[in-house]
C-alpha cells in the first residue's frame, strides 16, 4: 500500500472508532433521564422566555450565554439529544484543534495516531459520562481553549483572544486560563490581550442590553453563594479539608484543622509556584496552556471531578511531542505520568459527588494530579531551557571553528 492509501485507512479507522464510542455516549447519556444541571440550565432558559432573570433558578450559575442558547428548547426532553450531541462534538473539535497544531511537525502516519488516541481517551471515560449524565458544560471548555492554541501557533492573537475568552463566557472559573497571556515569548501580545478583553467586554454589554445592569448584581450573588458547598472537592483546598477535618463528603485520615490549614496552602503555594514556572518556561503555547489549565483547576475551591476534563489535553499534547522526537525520553516520560493520571481520573468509576466513600481513591485522584502537573511543567521548563542553549551552543561551535 502507498502512503496515501494507509493514510486514508487509519482516518476512516480513527472517525469509525470514535463514532462508535461517541454513540455509546450519546445513547447511555440520553437513555440516563438524569440531567441535573441541564435540567437548571433549561429553567433558567424558561425563566428569560417569561421576561425574568436566568438566576430566577436558584441553582443557575453561569453566565446568561448557557440559558440563551437553551432558549429554543421548550423542556427537558426536547434538549437533552442536541445538548449531548454538541457536547460530544466539542470533543471532536478540541481533538482537531490540537492535532492541526501539531499537523506540520508530525508525519503522515503520527497525525492519525495522535488523533486516534486523543478521542478515544476523551470518550472512552467513565468521568466523561458522569459529565453527559449531567448535562454539563465542561466538555466545551476543552474546545476552546484547544482553539485559542491553535490560532496563537499560526500567530493569528486575535483569533486566540476570542476562543480564550469564551472560556469564562462559559462558566466563571475558566477566567483563570487569561494567565496564559502572560506566557513568555508571546507575539503581538497586545493582540492578544485586547481581543480577549475586547470580547468579554463586548458579551457584558450585549447581557446588559438583554437583562439590564441588575443582572450583574445578581449573577455575583449566585457565584458567591454557591462558591462553598459540602460536596467532594478535588482542590489543594478540597485536599486539605477532607483529609483532616470532620465532613459528610468524605471520611478523613485523621481531625487535625491546623493540619488541614497547612496542607492546603502548602500545596497551594506549590500550584502557584508551578503558575509562574509555566508562564516564565512555558515549553510552548500548547503546554503553558493545559499546565496553567491542570492548575487553575486544582486551585477552585469546589472542584467537582469533571473540571480535569479540560486538562485532558495536556496527554495528547505531550504524544505529539514524544512522536515529534525532540527530548523523546523526557516527552515519554510525561506520558507515562499522565496516562496513569488519566486512568485514575477518567477511567475509575467516579466516588459520589456527596459521600465519597473512598478515601484512598480521593487521595489518588488529587496527588496524581499533582504529580502530573509537576512533572510537565518541570519537563516544559526543561524543554525550553534546552532551546535556549542550542543557538548559544551553535554560536560558540562557529567561534571555535572560526578560529
Amino acid at each position: 500500500m502507498t502512503k496515501t492509501v494507509l493514510s486514508v485507512v487509519m482516518w476512516i479507522a480513527v472517525v469509525l472508532i470514535g463514532a462508535y464510542i461517541s454513540v455509546q455516549r450519546f445513547q447511555d447519556a440520553v437513555g440516563s433521564d438524569i440531567g441535573t444541571d441541564l435540567r437548571t440550565f433549561v429553567a433558567a432558559a424558561e425563566h428569560i422566555r417569561e421576561g425574568r432573570s436566568p438566576y430566577t433558578e436558584f441553582g443557575y450559575v453561569y453566565s446568561p450565554l448557557v440559558a440563551w442558547v437553551l432558549l429554543p428548547f421548550e423542556d427537558f426532553d426536547a434538549a437533552v439529544g442536541p445538548w449531548t450531541a454538541a457536547s460530544i462534538l466539542s470533543l471532536w473539535g478540541a481533538v482537531a484543534a490540537i492535532t492541526a497544531t501539531f499537523w506540520r511537525v508530525l508525519s503522515w502516519w503520527q497525525r492519525p495516531v495522535l488523533a486516534g488516541i486523543a478521542i478515544v481517551s476523551a470518550l472512552y471515560s467513565a468521568l466523561l459520562s458522569l459529565d453527559l449524565w449531567l448535562g454539563q458544560t465542561d466538555t466545551f471548555l476543552p474546545l476552546v481553549a484547544s482553539l485559542a492554541v491553535f490560532f496563537a501557533s499560526r500567530n493569528r492573537q486575535i483569533a486566540s483572544g476570542v476562543s480564550l475568552a469564551f472560556g469564562a463566557i462559559i462558566k466563571s472559573w475558566p477566567v483563570g486560563l487569561g494567565l496564559w497571556m502572560f506566557r513568555r515569548g508571546v507575539q503581538h501580545r497586545a493582540r492578544l490581550i485586547g481581543a480577549t478583553l475586547g470580547t468579554g467586554v463586548a458579551f457584558l454589554l450585549i447581557a446588559l442590553i438583554v437583562h439590564g445592569p441588575g443582572i450583574f448584581g445578581e449573577w455575583i450573588d449566585r457565584t458567591l453563594v454557591l462558591s462553598e458547598q459540602d460536596l467532594v472537592a478535588y482542590s489543594v483546598w478540597g485536599a486539605g479539608r477532607h483529609l483532616f477535618t470532620q465532613s459528610a463528603a468524605l471520611t478523613p485520615l485523621f481531625v487535625a484543622p491546623v493540619v488541614a490549614t497547612a496542607v492546603s496552602w502548602l500545596l497551594a503555594a506549590a500550584v502557584i509556584a508551578l503558575i509562574v514556572v509555566a508562564l516564565r518556561r512555558p515549553g510552548d503555547d500548547a503546554l503553558s496552556m493545559f499546565n496553567i489549565a491542570l492548575a487553575v483547576v486544582l486551585l477552585i475551591p469546589v472542584c467537582h471531578l469533571w473540571y480535569f476534563v479540560l486538562a485532558l489535553p495536556l496527554l495528547w499534547v505531550w504524544i505529539a511531542h514524544a512522536m515529534k522526537g525532540t527530548r523523546r525520553l523526557e516527552s515519554l516520560i510525561a506520558v507515562g505520568v499522565l496516562a496513569v493520571w488519566w486512568v485514575i481520573v477518567f477511567r475509575l468509576p467516579p466516588l459520589d459527588n456527596q459521600f465519597g466513600e473512598s478515601t484512598p481513591q480521593y487521595i489518588a485522584v488529587v496527588f496524581s494530579s499533582l504529580l502530573a502537573l509537576g512533572v510537565s511543567v518541570a519537563l516544559a521548563a526543561r524543554a525550553d531551557a534546552a532551546r535556549e542553549r542550542e543557538p548559544l551552543a551553535r554560536q560558540s561551535e562557529e567561534r571555535v571553528l572560526a578560529e
